[in-house]
């Protein structure tokens, strides 16, 4: 442990007597040991349990700029400069069997306690010891070929180019190999009422990043329903369709976390006969009203070449005489199906890991459950997630590791690039059922709330806002440091109403950790 030493002044009265010298520096290092934590305020040195700050743990060198990244997005997010802190460095071993809905760890997460500091003042951070984890082999965005998928999605300008709902950061997680190159994946994008030059300002931007994206003006005569069934001519018309084995409607804030497996699922249904492909809202409350057993488009919905070819053969966008569409719909994944139903003898192939994420607030419960979901939607508007920061870590250990839960001894759970959460009154609940955190709208009857989505979810256990049994630290940043090692940084906000039971005080200070994935 490195230790303050004497000023010279204090050698040249200490007496030449080696006994009295050497037994006056000791007496005055013990005291140096005993009162600079009291001194300090500090509970760095006081409740750490580690290495102090700038000793090397000897698990590695600091990465350079790892410091200057965390600084910068604590800034960004006006957060500090005095934290609490804790971090660990977890080695990934892919040899595990499955990936499971939550993995046991038998060790505590952080066997060494939370520091104060000011992340201002530091020259290097506390690095928690050297912890396994046990993870599925599975493909890097670099490892995935998705060139036999084409999607389409209709939007407008102002949503592409605008910093809160812009897809493009989301899109390249799915749409490249995450180092700026295309992973075969096609797009069609059209834009609705905008200019020529924004379409070539948008074209650009997608080729920037990798994306193998063609760029149109939507038809302008068509309402939004209409738009949205006339891509699915534009995806039969692209050049590269005869290459390509599914074709997808998307909306502009649908995400696909797992795309490898995602391939690896369409692969069950031949390409060479009609099939469509999707899932219904997790809402039975509109399923019943609706009365229509269609795919919802947010969660994205595929078809197999036959299915595009007839649909561009059917009146699906013919009108009556006061302009109403002849299927009855006012929404284009609902006019699809009422074409597809009406004209042909197509029934939906359901695809339940497909999620259209209809449940509203706070969809922390849906994000910690520990299943690999196949799509996410709604994560700009009505849950706001930015799910590309999330998926980061596939570029560590992989595409499973997306999410994935690992449970430790200390009552920890990280839901890998959402959460790191702690349950300081013990976990006596059954973490495999998901967590009723959401907002049910206009739903009154507690009982009808939970029916609505348990034919989705299942049972939802008990939401844990307020009561004190739950601390929350969520995802806030991530950054890839090298070939296949990954830093995340979450965050629990002080003021955060949602960690405190009644009458329990506010913590002096927002609180960080810092995870860092390794091979």
């Amino acid at each position: 442990m490195a230790v303050l030493m004497p000023s010279s002044r204090f050698f040249s009265t200490i007496p030449r007597a080696p006994f009295h010298r050497w037994s006056l520096v000791a007496i005055f290092i013990l005291a140096i040991v005993w009162f600079i934590p009291r001194f300090s305020g500090s509970s760095i040195n006081g409740n750490f349990g580690g290495p102090p700050l700038g000793v090397n743990t000897g698990i590695g060198n600091h990465p350079k700029g790892e410091l200057s990244f965390i600084k910068q997005l604590l800034k960004d997010n006006r957060i500090g400069p005095e934290i609490q802190f804790a971090s660990r460095t977890i080695r990934y071993v892919p040899d595990a069997p499955e990936r499971l809905p939550i993995t046991e760890v038998d060790q505590d997460l952080f066997s060494e306690s939370f520091v104060d500091l000011s992340i201002n003042k530091v020259k290097n951070l506390p690095q928690g010891n050297l912890l396994d984890v046990h993870v599925h082999p599975s493909a890097r965005p670099d490892q995935i070929d998705a060139s036999s998928l084409l999607f389409a999605a209709s939007t407008t300008y102002e949503r592409f180019e605008s910093a809160k709902t812009t897809p493009i950061g989301e899109w390249t997680r799915w749409l490249t190999d995450g180092k700026g190159t295309s992973n075969g994946a096609g797009l069609i994008l059209t834009l609705f009422n905008t200019s020529t030059e924004n379409i070539h300002l948008a074209s650009q931007r997608l080729m920037e990043v990798g994306i193998n994206a063609t760029v149109l003006h939507s038809n302008d005569k068509l309402d939004m329903a209409g738009r949205y069934v006339d891509l699915v001519h534009l995806l039969h018309n692209h050049p590269s369709r005869k290459s390509r084995k599914y074709f997808s409607l998307v909306d502009d804030d649908t995400f696909f976390p797992y795309i490898g497996e995602l391939i690896h699922t369409l692969h069950r249904y031949d390409p060479s006969r009609p099939h469509y492909i999707g899932t219904f809202t997790e809402r039975s409350d509109w399923m019943l009203s609706n009365k229509a057993p269609m795919a919802y488009g947010g969660a994205g919905v595929f078809m197999t070449a036959p299915v595009i070819q007839k649909v561009t053969e059917l009146p699906c966008l013919d009108k009556d005489d006061e302009g109403n569409y002849v299927l009855g719909a006012d929404q284009g994944d609902r006019l699809l199906y009422n074409c597809l139903h009406n004209h042909t003898e197509l029934a939906l192939s359901y695809l339940p890991k497909l999620r259209q994420e209809d449940q509203m607030g706070d969809a922390s419960g849906f994000y910690e459950a520990g299943i690999q979901h196949l799509s996410f939607h709604h994560y700009h508007t009505w849950h706001e997630l930015w799910p590309g920061k999330m998926h980061i870590v596939a570029d560590a250990c992989g595409e499973d590791c997306v999410l994935q839960r690992f449970r430790f001894k200390d009552n920890f759970i990280i839901s890998n690039g959402y959460s790191v959460a702690h349950y300081p009154q013990g976990i006596d609940f059954d973490p495999l059922q998901m967590e009723a955190t959401f907002d049910y709208g206009n739903l009154d009857d507690p009982e009808f709330r939970d029916v609505v989505f348990s034919y989705a979810f299942g049972m939802l256990r008990k939401n844990l806002h307020k009561t004190g049994r739950k601390k929350s630290w969520e995802l806030l940043g991530a950054t890839r440091e090298g070939d296949g090692k990954v830093k995340q940084v979450y965050l629990k906000r002080r003021g955060d109403n949602r960690w405190l039971g009644e009458g329990e005080p506010h913590p002096e200070n927002d609180s960080v950790v810092v995870l860092t994935w390794i091979p």
